[in-house]
């Protein structure tokens, strides 16, 4: 039996993000599941179907271009329309509540998944929080990628009483075959790598993470490299801040990495530093953090901020340490310990390392989220056919 999904996503690779990752790589899951994924999204380009070819094979993917937002959203409301009175599809995937409402007037009672990362339920005009409340209490099932996601979601309903199944399910990784496959040397204790890769904005904390540095250089501690991946609003200050700070010989500025060069990013680092901050209203924070996941698969130990996502699968002192982004001693604290002990670098390392690639993919998300479905015609046959497919749970 075919199990046949329309996923809604706001936008899609080629456009660069975590919203977009997210949802190439549910598609891509669920044509490894026996699936029939087709995708609804809006990017640059030409404007129509096109046939993406992956190693899962062929997924076709609905382009309605770009243009104003009100002017996307009627193209993507008519687009699925158009799709629901041609195509016949079991179940809806939204991988945002905005990109639901493009498809739930045209649903006609099949099941609705929706996704939430986190600052979309937070950060919101205030005439669209009815139409997001309604996508949210109409869905069968609401997947959010963390336990801040969900307390973020949950916070959103401002009261409303949702009628189908909220789980927790975290997300995968992005390179899991490299990861697993990558033979990992043990760091050099005379020059520690350290890696940020992220969007250079506030809430990234570079910043902080450099004063951290500077102070240890003060201390006479300087057995490492700082690498910072990525570009953003903040990248002139940034780079003033190194020349201010007098870390011009002990931090590189790479700017944007392309795609295919991410992986080899990650197997040149030791520590993987991101002391992630939320803003004071809350409404700006790290739902789960795919790139510091990502680091820890290769084999980074990873620094992370108490704020957000992360601290579900950076345990402190086990797989990771948690500090305070707000705290430049306490990033400074941890930075410390890992550049004067190599044991408890390597250690952090192995164990970030084994529970990542045992307990994130991709195939799981999707497990678990099968498993959720109110298929009631035909959910037996969807598990012996489809779930079994993707193997057990972790």
């Amino acid at each position: 039996m075919s199990i046949k999904v329309l996923v809604a996503a706001k936008a899609f690779p080629p456009v660069v993000g975590g919203v977009e990752s997210y949802s190439e790589f549910i598609a891509r899951a669920y044509k490894r599941a026996g699936l029939t994924p087709v995708v609804l999204t809006a990017f640059g380009g030409r404007v129509g179907w096109h046939e993406r070819d992956y190693p899962e094979g062929r997924i076709r993917v609905l382009n309605v271009g770009m243009g104003p937002q009100p002017i996307v959203f009627l193209k993507m409301l008519m687009a699925s329309a158009s799709l629901r009175l041609t195509q016949d599809f079991d179940f809806l995937h939204a991988t945002t509540w905005r990109a639901a409402l493009t498809i739930l007037p045209v649903r006609k009672r099949i099941p609705f998944v929706l996704t939430v990362h986190g600052q979309e339920v937070l950060n919101y005009p205030s005439f669209l929080r009815r139409p997001m409340i309604w996508a949210l209490v109409a869905a069968d099932l609401v997947v959010t990628v963390s336990h801040v996601s969900m307390e973020a979601a949950q916070s959103a309903l401002f009261g409303a009483r949702p009628k189908g199944v909220w789980q927790v399910n975290f997300n995968g990784l992005s390179y899991l075959d490299e990861a697993a496959t990558f033979v990992r040397t043990p760091a050099d204790p005379s020059r520690i790598r350290i890696t940020s890769f992220a969007r250079l904005a506030a809430r990234k904390n570079i910043e902080g993470c450099l004063y951290a540095l500077a102070r240890l250089k003060a201390e006479g501690i300087d057995n490492f490299h700082y690498t910072i991946g990525g570009t953003g609003p903040l990248k002139a200050k940034i780079e003033l801040l190194i020349e201010e700070l007098e870390l011009g010989n002990l931090v590189t500025m790479i700017g944007y990495v392309k795609e295919e060069d991410i992986p080899d990013l990650y197997r040149e680092t030791d520590v993987f530093l991101h002391p992630q901050t939320a803003s004071v209203t809350g409404r700006d924070l790290e739902g789960f953090g795919l790139a510091i996941a990502d680091s820890i698969s290769f084999g980074a130990a990873a620094v992370v901020g108490k704020d957000g996502g992360p601290r579900d699968f950076v345990a402190h002192g086990e797989r990771g340490l948690v500090v305070d982004g707000n705290d430049t001693s306490n990033i400074a604290d941890a930075l410390r310990s890992l550049l004067m002990d190599t044991y408890l670098l390597e250690r952090l390392s192995s164990n970030g390392r084994d529970w990542c690639l045992n307990n994130l993919s991709w195939d799981r998300h999707v497990t678990q989220l099968l498993s959720s479905l109110p298929f009631k015609e035909y959910s037996q046959a969807m598990k012996e056919e489809e779930v079994d497919k993707i193997g057990p749970q972790c």
